[in-house]
This record gives structure tokens, sequence and C-alpha cells, in this order.
């Protein structure tokens, strides 16, 4: 582990210079850094700082200005140089003896730059890209409190993961709700390097989650052109609708057939979830479908309504706000965004009051069965097993914390 972390503190956008030998850009073309010659060229460099323009660059460095328009409008159609970033690095290559630029780059960010030569008519130019190698990282998550606060690291990239692990898990666990002290996660996932800076995760290849002493398998599997995650068995984890419909969020009341209303204070059903969280929260179609109902609807406030296939209709209550775009007969995705919670209607705080109905009746979201997506056909099955397989003696060979391996053991006596 403290090889990738380690890695996350990046090297200075320079890195680009040490690839000005042959590289591959995403055209497939070759760009080649001219032979110098010593007698004749010398070279500018710098690192933008904060208030420089192009033009107070060219300034500095006693540049011609006719060739600073060339440049940029030639540029534009790249890279618009009137977005220069603070940090980031530029050289200039000049002949000696005309004192004109022969070539700039400017570098866009870590894994790429933006390079500029003089040719007959004027200049040409193209964004290179780094070569980006994709490496096998793992490592194994500790959970205390939440997944996000036990992350190894507080790197925006470790963010991002614990995000991409609840959209993998969306279907089986609530990672507001369910997740557990003394629970863990193993994780392999590809690790972009360009020479020797970590520059982030690629894919999640595999996953096994030790939740309530229960363990959860997923592993990356692509066939088809279509790449998704399945359980070992090549079962896929999607189902018809999402576990929850947003993320950020706690429980602050449950399915009943009697409940005491908060506001009104007498005993009615609650045929839904009430999810508590900020105003504004995004909210998701559970799953794909269309929209039978936008607007205001009484004690329910602004609330959405999706029909689905199968005989699920599900519905978003107490809304702040709806995109314009959600309107009724809309076709909706699972995981677009229908809607922010809010507090509209009959509402003691900002919540989204979601429910479920199958088959003409409400039943506890929580607690439904829901069909599972498409598992690896069979006749991927072997090319499945083979890289399950792999993946799982990778898995193995990972330590568990032992406070997850004390919660196994609970469970399976």
């Amino acid at each position: 582990m403290k090889r990738i972390i380690t890695g996350l503190v990046a090297l200075p956008a320079l890195l680009f210079l040490l690839f000005n030998f042959k590289v591959e850009t995403s055209q497939g073309k070759v760009s080649e850094a001219p032979e110098k010659n010593v007698e004749k060229d010398y070279s500018i460099s710098g690192i933008v700082h904060a208030n420089d323009t192009l033009e107070l660059i060219f300034d500095k460095h006693n540049l011609d200005k006719s060739d600073m328009r060339k440049i940029y409008m030639e540029s534009k159609k790249q890279y618009n140089l009137s977005n220069i970033s603070v940090g980031s690095t530029y050289t200039f290559e000049i002949d000696r003896k005309e004192h004109t630029i022969q070539r700039m780059q400017y570098g866009i960010d870590d894994v790429s730059f933006l390079d500029v030569k003089r040719n007959s008519e004027g200049f040409i130019s193209e964004v290179v890209s780094l070569p980006v190698e994709k490496r096998i990282g793992s490592f194994t998550i500790d959970i205390r409190d939440n997944l996000a606060s036990s992350m190894p690291g507080t790197h925006k990239e470790y963010g991002k993961l614990s995000m991409e692990l609840s959209d993998i898990y969306a279907w089986d666990i609530d990672f507001s709700n369910d997740i557990r002290n003394g629970d863990s996660v193993k994780i392999i996932v590809e690790e972009l390097w360009v020479g020797y800076a970590f520059k982030g995760y690629g894919d999640i290849l595999a996953v096994e989650f030790m939740n309530d002493g229960e363990q959860h398998f997923a592993f990356r599997f692509a066939h088809d052109g279509y790449a998704d995650y399945y359980d070992e068995n090549g079962t896929s984890l999607r189902k018809a609708l999402l576990r929850s419909p947003l993320k950020f969020k706690y429980i602050s009341s449950g399915f009943s057939r009697r409940r005491l209303h908060p506001l009104l204070r007498i005993y009615r059903p609650h045929l839904g979830i009430d999810y508590a969280a900020p105003t504004g929260t995004p909210v998701s179609a559970a799953g794909d479908g269309r929209v039978s109902y936008a607007g205001y609807k009484g004690q329910m406030g602004k609330m959405v309504k999706i029909t689905h296939p199968g005989g699920y209709e599900t519905y978003y209550g107490h809304l702040s706000r709806i995109p314009r775009k959600v309107r009724k007969g809309t076709r909706v995705s699972q995981g677009d965004i229908i809607g922010y919670v809010g507090a509209t209607g009959l509402a003691s705080g900002p919540h989204l009051d979601y429910r479920i109905k199958f088959n003409g009746r409400f039943v506890n979201p929580l607690k439904i069965r829901l069909p599972r997506g498409d598992s690896v056909p069979a006749y991927m099955m072997a090319d499945f097993r083979s890289v399950v397989d792999r993946l799982e003696g990778m898995l193995g060979s990972m330590t568990m914390p032992v406070i997850a391996q004390k919660e196994k053991k609970k469970h399976s006596s």
C-alpha cells in the first residue's frame, strides 16, 4: 500500500518534457522532436504564474508577437491558449540567428501537452498524449463508521473509488445504512501511471466485500462490447431497481402499515421509506422506465412517478425541484437524475419519500426481492471462469483485517 500512497503525489507537469522523443498520439501519429543544432537553437522554459497570459509570457521572454498571434490562432483548433493554468509549464525552441520560434510546447495536464511546430506555411499544432501504463494494484480497507472515511488516504482518487464501489453494490448494499464497523473490502484495481508518476485509478477489476459477516464478490467482465460486474457464479449484480435512489442519507422513517405521523399526530400507513438528506441532494431513477407523473401531488409535494417493466412503479416525494426535462412521458434510465431532495408538501424536514408499488400493491423497498439482470452468456462462461479464477486467487492471497476475520467466524458459528 505504501507504493500506491507514495505515487499519489504527482510529479510536476514538466514530466511531458521527458517524452520529447517519439510519442504516440491519440490519432496514431508519431511526434518527433527535431534534431538539435547546438550552434543554431536554444530553449526557453518556464512555469505559468498567477495572472500570466500568453502575451505576458511573450513579453517576459522578448518573443515575436506576430508569432504569438499565429500560434494562438493555429492552436485554437486543439487547445485555447487563453486558458493557460497556473503551475503549467511551457518551452520555446528559438532559432538563435533569426530569433524566431521554431517550436512551442505547453503542458495541458499531467498526461498531455500542446505541441506547436513551425512549417513552411506558418505553424501546425497537435495535442500529444503521454503513454499511460496500466498496472494492477490491490489493497484492503478496514471499515470504521463509513467507507469514505475508512479509505487509506484523502486523495481525490480514493473518494472516486468509494463512489464506484457504492455504484457496483448499489443493488445489494446501502452504503449509508448497511455498513457495520468491522466490515472489510478487498479491492483489485487498475493503476494508471505516466513514467514514475501515479495518475489515478482505472477500472475496479474485483472486489470481496465482507458486510455484516457475509461475503459479496464482484468481478468485472467484458463481453460483446459491454462490461459489467458479476458475482462468482456469473450472475449480474444489476437488478431491476436500485436498493436506494440517493446517496448521503439515513433512514428517518421506515415502511409501516401503522405509523404515528410526526405532524398530524395520528396513526396511518406509511407505505415507503423516508431518506433524510440535505435539500438539493440529487435523486436518481431507481430503474429504467417512463415518467407517468411529474408535478405537485398534495401531501407528497413535488413528486415524480416512474412506471417500470415487470409491473413495478416507483414514487419520489417531497422534492424541492424537478428538472425541466423530467415530464410525463419522458423515458429515463437507471441512475438518471429525476429530482432533488426537499420538504414540499406535508413534510417535517428535507427528505425523500421513496415508494415501490408492485402489481398494484405497495411493498417495502428494503425487503422486496428484485429480479437480476442478464447473467454471463453460456458461450462466454469458460472465459469468465478463467478471469474469475485468476482474480479469486489474487483476492485469496490478500490478508483480511483481524476484526473482519472475527466477524466472519462469529457469523459462521
